[in-house]
């Protein structure tokens, strides 16, 4: 199977963000021809998609960015973690595997361990270029439930309100994805629209993190709670993120996911 029908062949269930065990049902997704394996990792690179980087046996990730790939060494070159502590655990562990998404399509490989090197004058890890990748399909983009205990928040930009005055909620986000979530606010407390545009948001992804994030409010459903009260779920779309924002917003995904798979 080429490389062309792997991309529009669907998996069975919702693809997670967390490494597929590559057992028997998976060999066909696996692309093997170097020359594919190639434009696969450079369109990682053309796209700046973000990259989850497992390794310590899974037990420990970082979300980083490949920066290029040399064909001639065989190797790939991917941005360092912010803690330098991570990194000195990311290079004494002897496999990474690496997940990635392009065009809704999960990108999965594994590569020996890592090296430091530099890249455009600064420093960066180096590896060998895998001999598979894996490329499978998912139905749905993958949002993660939030913990009631622990749940982040939103702090809307002043919205009106049913009654016209201008409102400036705290809402729980329900759902968390790296390009959007979802949250629950009661009806006309403020008054949710799709299509509306909500500049200068915060989010807050739990104590002492927080960030400015630009939304858009894709879809409004309507409902009543268990005490019978008007309630709307709104998604919505987040814009404009820089790149540390967007990288923090997956790194609290995949430790959702991976909470979520050991306490199911």
């Amino acid at each position: 199977m080429n490389s062309g029908s792997l991309a529009n062949a669907a998996h069975a269930t919702t693809v997670s963000l967390l490494p597929e065990p590559l057992i028997g049902d998976l060999e066909p997704y696996l692309v093997h021809s170097h020359i594919d394996i190639l434009a696969n990792l450079r369109r990682l690179i053309d796209q700046h998609a973000l990259v989850s980087v497992y390794f310590d046996q899974g037990a420990s990730f970082i979300v980083t960015r490949l920066l290029g790939v040399n064909p001639e060494f065989e190797e790939l070159i991917f941005d360092l973690s912010p803690d330098e502590r991570t990194n000195e655990k990311l290079l004494a562990s002897s496999s990474l595997t690496m997940v990635a998404f392009l065009n809704h399509i999960k990108v999965q490989f594994t590569v020996n361990h890592a090296e430091l090197t530099q890249f455009q004058g600064g420093p960066a890890f180096r590896a060998r270029s895998p001999r598979s990748i894996l490329r499978l399909q998912r139905r749905t983009a993958f949002r993660a439930r939030t913990p009631m205990a622990r749940s982040p928040y939103v702090l809307l930009s002043p919205t009106p309100d049913k009654s016209g005055k201008s409102d400036t909620s705290r809402l729980r986000v329900a759902e968390i994805s790296a390009t959007g979530f979802a949250f629950v606010a009661s009806i006309g407390r403020p008054v949710l629209t799709a299509g509306l545009r909500l500049p200068g948001c915060l989010l807050e992804l739990q104590a002492g993190e927080s960030f400015d994030v630009d939304i858009d409010i894709r879809h409004v459903l309507m409902f009543k709670d268990g005490f019978g009260r008007g309630m709307c779920r709104a998604g919505c779309r987040l814009l404009n993120m820089s790149g540390s924002t967007e990288m923090a917003i997956q790194r609290h995904v995949n430790q959702l996911a991976a909470a979520r798979l050991q306490n199911p």
